[in-house]
């Protein structure tokens, strides 16, 4: 069915009446109008030429007026302006004025709604599964919970992510059908897998990982989520292939303890594997990044000189020598301070899935969610054995207690003149 310019005109003006209720549909139909050319992949017509639900809708000429602006540069939002669109390309932003004499142009009133560019997290898993334990369902419902993962950056106005671990064939494939329209998504620039330790049968961390070893798995996914390297031999084809898929930069994880009170030693890569996956990067330019969670994870990156490191240290203060190292080579953070913060908030986030419903999750990864936050949630509020900690990979009650020092350290890295990032570690 086509759709008349007039009913078009209807649908927008609705939904802004309505005060824009962003669900699917109609947050799509209304974006692909107020943010053509800054919101990637919401309109046009899929490969197959089928209508899709969520396809956009757009006009030759439009102006809009009564909003406020905040152009991602002044500390402000600016008020009194118009915004002119042609097609899928902003034409300008004006003063005020007569309207009358914007010739050809739909008027829309957005009611004081506030615009702003797309925003950019430089920390994210695009293709993580929320589904840790694998299983039939999970296979099953894969597919649409990383249609899910994409639907929702958009819907939380990010345009832009930095992808640090993901399935390298899922990455690809959901690029594709973001550039070609066929599902609504951010702009994803990767590093595909993460290049994580094992030492004989043990993995490092992220020790939570489902890695896949058969064909099919490998062949589904486009390889795993993190590879698990044990030499630096292994390393070396690893980064190749990465690099052979299109990884943008290459990542790694520096996390030599869990996170508890009583830690138990996981394994990490040595000094000459790591050195090999800089060495490599610089081979293709290319940058590295380092997950660093600890001090000695912090000194390591800056020691060697990775490019980035992700997260902040939440076991101590760092100390201004590394810091001063930090900032003298050039390198940049990525905090992910929302992340850290999680283990105060198990109510808020089991109450959030419950009202959402399929929202944010398939049901398998609701399942699977809700389980692991209810247990977490009761191992915060009881005592544990010294052996029940040492299982865990991660403890609420010493990530919460630990919280300060990853706001001790931000603020230090600022005050210091280091770069910061902004990232939330988020699908």
């Amino acid at each position: 069915m086509v759709m008349e310019k007039s009913d078009k005109i209807k649908i927008v003006q609705k939904l802004i009446e309505n005060g824009i209720q962003l669900n699917r549909r109609n947050y799509l139909k209304i974006t692909a109008v107020l943010f053509p050319g800054l919101l990637a992949g919401t309109a046009g017509c899929s490969k197959s030429g089928e209508q899709s639900d969520w396809k956009g809708v757009s006009f030759p000429k439009v102006l809009f007026h009564n909003f406020k602006l905040f152009n991602g540069i002044d500390n402000l939002l600016k008020k009194d302006l118009i915004l002119l669109i042609e097609g899928e390309k902003i034409r300008g932003i004006e003063r005020m004025g007569d309207l009358t004499r914007y010739k050809g142009y739909e008027i829309i009133d957005l009611k004081g709604k506030t615009v702003l560019p797309g925003l950019i997290d430089n920390h994210t898993h695009m293709t993580a599964p929320m589904m840790m334990k694998p299983n039939p369902n999970m296979l099953l419902q894969y597919y649409e919970q990383v249609k899910l993962n994409y639907r929702n950056c958009i819907l939380s106005g990010v345009t832009t992510t930095r992808d640090v671990g993901a399935f390298p064939g899922m990455i690809s494939r959901f690029g594709e059908k973001v550039d070609n329209n066929e599902i609504p998504g951010p702009r994803v620039i990767s590093s595909l897998s993460m290049i994580a330790a094992r030492k004989g049968a043990e993995f490092g961390m992220p020790d939570y990982i489902p890695y896949f070893y058969d064909p099919f798995s490998k062949f589904f996914y486009g390889g795993n989520f993190a590879e698990r390297p044990s030499n630096t031999e292994e390393i070396r084809e690893i980064c190749e292939e990465l690099i052979k898929k299109g990884a943008a930069w290459l990542k790694t994880l520096h996390h030599d303890q869990t996170c508890s009170y009583f830690p138990r030693k996981v394994p990490n890569h040595s000094d000459e594997g790591y050195e090999t996956i800089l060495e490599l990067g610089k081979k293709h330019g290319i940058k590295s990044a380092m997950h660093a969670m600890f001090l000695t994870g912090f000194k390591k990156g800056v020691d060697l000189g990775y490019h980035t490191l992700e997260h902040i240290p939440m076991n101590g203060v760092i100390p201004d020598i590394h810091i001063e190292k930090f900032i003298n080579k050039g390198m940049a953070i990525m905090p992910t301070i929302m992340i850290f913060g999680d283990a105060f908030h198990h109510d808020r986030i089991l109450n959030l899935l419950k009202s959402k419903d399929d929202e944010y999750l398939v049901p398998e990864a609701r399942k699977q969610m809700l389980t692991t936050l209810k247990y977490n949630r009761e191992r915060a509020n009881i005592d544990l054995s010294e052996e029940e900690i040492r299982k865990l990979s991660y403890q609420p009650k010493y990530e919460r207690d630990m919280f300060h020092f990853t706001i001790l350290n931000l603020k230090k890295l600022k005050k210091m003149g280091a770069t910061v990032g902004l990232g939330t570690d988020s699908v």
